[in-house]
């Protein structure tokens, strides 16, 4: 292989795929680049064998062919190159690289022993946007579960609905967030992917592009003109998150996203640990926030709400609501509430594609 190609293009390209890769593993190979010259294309492939990432690039082709080289260190020599033209050749099993006096010669390992990845499969396929696919992401992924004994939580649910629509959820059992997006193409998922792989392609996602998706029994993959995402899929029992999800409530209020995140973050600031206890307390005209701790002591804050039912007391986890609260675009968002031992919703005034549901929290008097 040989080619041309612009230092900041090989910098972005590379820069895009080296979180994929494998930097301590038993098998060497995935802590290895596969680069391909094809047509007037440099692809690079990464994987760690269970996402794999292949993103291209325009370069000038002199010739085409593969090569097999060290990841991190091709990654940190691109951006180190003086020049912004980077002449790149195989030779002999070593990778030549030239940018205007410096020259580097790196070995390579065999092509063949680097992973394939699947075929996207067609038949299934539909498209999303990007713009939708990043606000899923950003809107859930925050509720999966950090846990490893619960291995199914440990990602985003993808399951179509009415046709052309797909929820995307999150939970970690205590808190859940759903995101619906709209979809062209008949294809239809019931998918668990893992953090990992979102977290690739919010890398990936710039907002501007379409994304065709497409799953098998073990795969997601997701495909644009520049790059392919496959992933590996997590097995296990996803809870039906539709019975988390109260249809009904007692009690619906009003309140400032801003107003609201500053005094939690305010008197929850009294409690150590990552549980932060804190008691949400509506009186007439008056939302109460109040937290305890027996070594720092008490936080007392209020906020002015349209509220003129009874006094109403529930406990929550401070960081659960200022996550949830967090994702919402809007300056204002409805709390909804049955009872002091059920979930409470948490949804923007206008966007109604965004849920969260945060979980009650015993805290003592």
């Amino acid at each position: 292989m040989e080619i041309v190609i612009d230092k900041s293009a090989l910098q972005d390209v590379l820069k895009k795929a080296i979180s994929a890769t494998e930097k301590k593993s038993a098998l060497p190979i995935l802590s290895n680049f596969l680069l391909e010259a094809k047509e007037d294309k440099l692809i690079v492939q990464g994987t760690d064998l269970e996402v794999h990432v292949s993103v291209s690039v325009f370069a000038q082709v002199e010739q085409e062919g593969t090569a097999c080289v060290n990841a991190k260190k091709l990654n940190d020599i691109a951006r180190l190159l003086p020049s912004e033209k980077v002449h790149i050749k195989l030779e002999d099993n070593t990778l030549k690289i030239k940018s205007g006096k410096t020259k580097y010669s790196l070995p390579t390992t065999a092509s063949e022993d680097f992973p394939q990845m699947y075929p996207f499969p067609e038949e299934n396929a539909f498209i999303i946007s990007g713009a939708h696919l990043q606000n899923a992401i950003n809107k859930t992924l925050y509720a999966a579960s950090k846990e490893e004994s619960r291995y199914a939580l440990q990602g985003a649910l993808f399951k179509t609905k009415d046709g052309n629509l797909i929820d995307v959820v999150a939970t970690d059992g205590h808190r859940l967030a759903l995101y619906t997006i709209e979809k062209t193409g008949a294809g239809e998922i019931s998918i668990v992917v893992p953090q990992k792989a979102l977290n690739e392609l919010k890398k990936l996602l710039t907002g501007m592009e379409d994304v065709e998706v497409a799953a098998t029994s073990q795969y997601v993959f997701y495909r644009t003109k520049e790059w392919i995402l496959m992933s590996r899929l997590l097995e296990g029992a996803f809870p039906d998150y539709t019975q988390v999800i109260p249809n009904e409530f007692t009690i619906e209020v009003i309140l400032n996203k801003k107003e609201l995140t500053e005094a939690v973050k305010r008197v929850s600031a009294v409690v150590e640990g990552d549980a932060k206890p804190i008691r949400f307390t509506l009186k007439e005209g008056i939302l109460e926030l109040r937290s305890f701790s027996k070594e720092y002591g008490e936080a007392i804050d209020e906020l002015e709400i349209e509220y003129t039912g009874e006094d109403f007391v529930i406990g929550f986890n401070a960081r659960y609501i200022i996550e949830a609260v967090d994702a919402i675009d809007e300056d204002r968002f409805f709390m909804k509430f049955t009872n002091p031992n059920a979930q409470t919703l948490i949804q923007p005034l206008e966007n109604e594609n965004y849920k969260a549901i945060v979980m009650p929290m015993d805290i003592p008097a």
